[in-house]
């Protein structure tokens, strides 16, 4: 008696608990060496390299950051500094054959006044991957009946990261006397497996901020967005295959230029595309199976996998207000505000609806007539976004959501009210728990058959495969015998059996 046996990958998804990383940077930043005021701070952090090993993983990236300040002249610039940072997740699944995937988010960045220096607090979202392989048991012989459903497996076809640059550009139709910042954002709107290659697509999303002049400088905001398309090849990709990618910016590569004639602003943005490619293998398994001729025990092996669902884009609108206490003081003029810092706080599914909630904390800076001076505060409002989807409240949800758009602005002096657009890329995966028979052991012979006919009592629900593992014949020599017999079985009903002599 012999038995055909298979391997069988499995891929479990898993999301780490998150690290936070408090970063200083110097306030150096006046080549004068005089700052008189810092307005606010965006920082951008990256991931550059990641090193699993035995239940830990290393890795290490930077953050720039990005300072708008008043110098002794009261005039509005920027300054750049880059913090490089290393660290580890500590976990017991993490394997030195994992693959990971670590998305930074920056949570709040102040400048500490009584330490002269900027702080930075960075969010580490780790997605970790494991490939597990069990042997399952799918044929035998002709003594042996088997009952096969399909399985889903998974290999990695390929797990890598590819930059390419995207040219953007835009121009600015109003008066202005510099650029203070450019920033830009990626957001994945679809990706689209093929035979050996995958399409990525979405949007960049640019903000540009730059200085007017009037009676006082003040900074105004540009927000525009363009589309990307790449196709990455990967061979042995198919359009059942599965990918799973994470874009984002180089900071350290992003360059742009402007043309004073024009007005002209050109932007060169590295997207850095994380990817890992998966083959969709389905495979006969054997979920139940008998002898003719001998008892058998059957083994069976645990396992627990990930199935990687569809994958989805929306973009909902933010709105919300908020009042200056009464310490803080009036809004005569508004000078400018940040990009804006994204911290959500909870994602579910209920009902077939995607429930996102956070908080939104920004800066602004504004002129107070009376004092004289310019003030700066930072505020905070809270979000509650909802979308359909097709996830159930038992799913994985993984979002990568984007702060884009964002406006402010200032009413009786003393509200400001905020318009925004939560751009989210949500991606989604199954846990599935059960066993598979991996080995059976023969056990002792079955007694040979003493009768001509033989009568099975049939209940109603009785199927094929339940009736021929009770009588240890084929399924095909019960059907043939009783062709009038309609299975499962809608009633009460003897089934009669003709045994053979050997």
């Amino acid at each position: 008696m012999s038995f055909e046996k298979s391997k069988c990958n499995f891929i479990n998804k898993n999301k780490l608990k998150d690290e936070q990383i408090l970063l200083d940077c110097a306030t150096n930043l006046d080549n004068n060496g005089e700052l008189s005021k810092i307005l606010w701070i965006n920082v951008y952090p990256q991931i550059d390299t990641t090193e699993p090993l035995t239940k830990e993983v290393s890795y290490s990236g930077k953050a720039i950051f990005e300072v708008v300040y008043l110098d002794s002249e009261n005039k509005i610039k920027t300054a750049e500094n880059t913090v490089p940072f290393l660290n580890k997740f500590i976990n017991e699944n993490i394997l030195p054959t994992s693959k990971i995937n670590i998305i930074p988010t920056v949570v709040e960045a102040n400048y500490v006044e009584n330490f002269d220096k900027i702080q930075a607090l960075i969010n580490l979202e780790a997605n970790l991957y494991n490939c597990s392989e069990i042997e399952i048991l799918n044929g035998g012989d002709e003594n042996i009946c088997i009952k096969e459903e399909e399985i889903m497996s998974y290999n990695i076809i390929k797990d890598d990261c590819i930059t390419f640059n995207e040219e953007l550009s835009y121009t600015i139709n109003e008066k202005y006397s510099r650029i203070l910042s450019v920033s830009s954002y990626p957001v994945v709107k679809e990706i689209i497996p093929d035979k050996d290659f995958f399409t990525i697509q979405g949007e960049v999303n640019t903000v540009v901020q730059y200085v007017t002049a009037d009676e006082i400088e003040k900074v105004n905001k540009a927000s525009f967005s363009e589309p990307f398309r790449r196709e990455i090849e990967v061979k042995g990709l198919t359009e059942n295959s599965q990918v799973e990618a994470f874009v984002c910016i180089k900071r350290d590569g992003y360059k742009f230029e402007i043309d004073p004639e024009t007005k002209k602003v050109e932007i060169n943005a590295p997207l850095n595309v994380c990817f890992k490619a998966f083959e969709n293998i389905v495979m006969p398994y054997a979920v139940d199976i008998f002898s003719l001729k001998n008892n058998l025990e059957i083994v069976t092996n645990s396992y627990s996998k990930s199935l990687l669902l569809e994958s989805n884009y929306f973009d909902k609108k933010i709105e919300g207000s908020t009042t200056l206490s009464d310490n803080e003081p009036r809004i005569d003029k508004m000078i400018g505000f940040s990009n804006g810092v994204l911290k959500p706080t909870n994602q579910f599914v209920k009902d077939n609806e995607l429930f996102l909630e956070g908080i939104i904390s920004f800066d602004v800076a504004y002129l107070n007539d009376e004092l004289g001076y310019i003030t700066t505060i930072k505020k905070e409002i809270p979000y509650s976004v909802f979308e359909k989807c097709p996830y159930t409240d038992t799913n994985q949800i993984y979002c990568q959501s984007k702060l884009c758009d964002m406006e402010i602005v200032s009413r009786r002096g003393r509200e400001l009210f905020v318009d925004a657009k939560l751009k989210t890329f949500v991606t989604c995966s199954n846990q599935v728990s059960d066993a598979v028979i991996t080995d059976v052991v023969l056990g002792e012979q079955l007694a040979p058959k003493e009768h001509a006919i033989e009568i099975y009592f049939g209940k109603t629900g009785d199927n094929i495969w339940d009736i021929s593992k009770e009588l240890k014949i084929q399924p095909n020599i019960i059907l043939a015998q009783n062709p009038s017999v309609v299975l499962p079985l809608e009633q009460n009903e003897n089934i009669v059996i003709y045994n053979q002599k050997n």
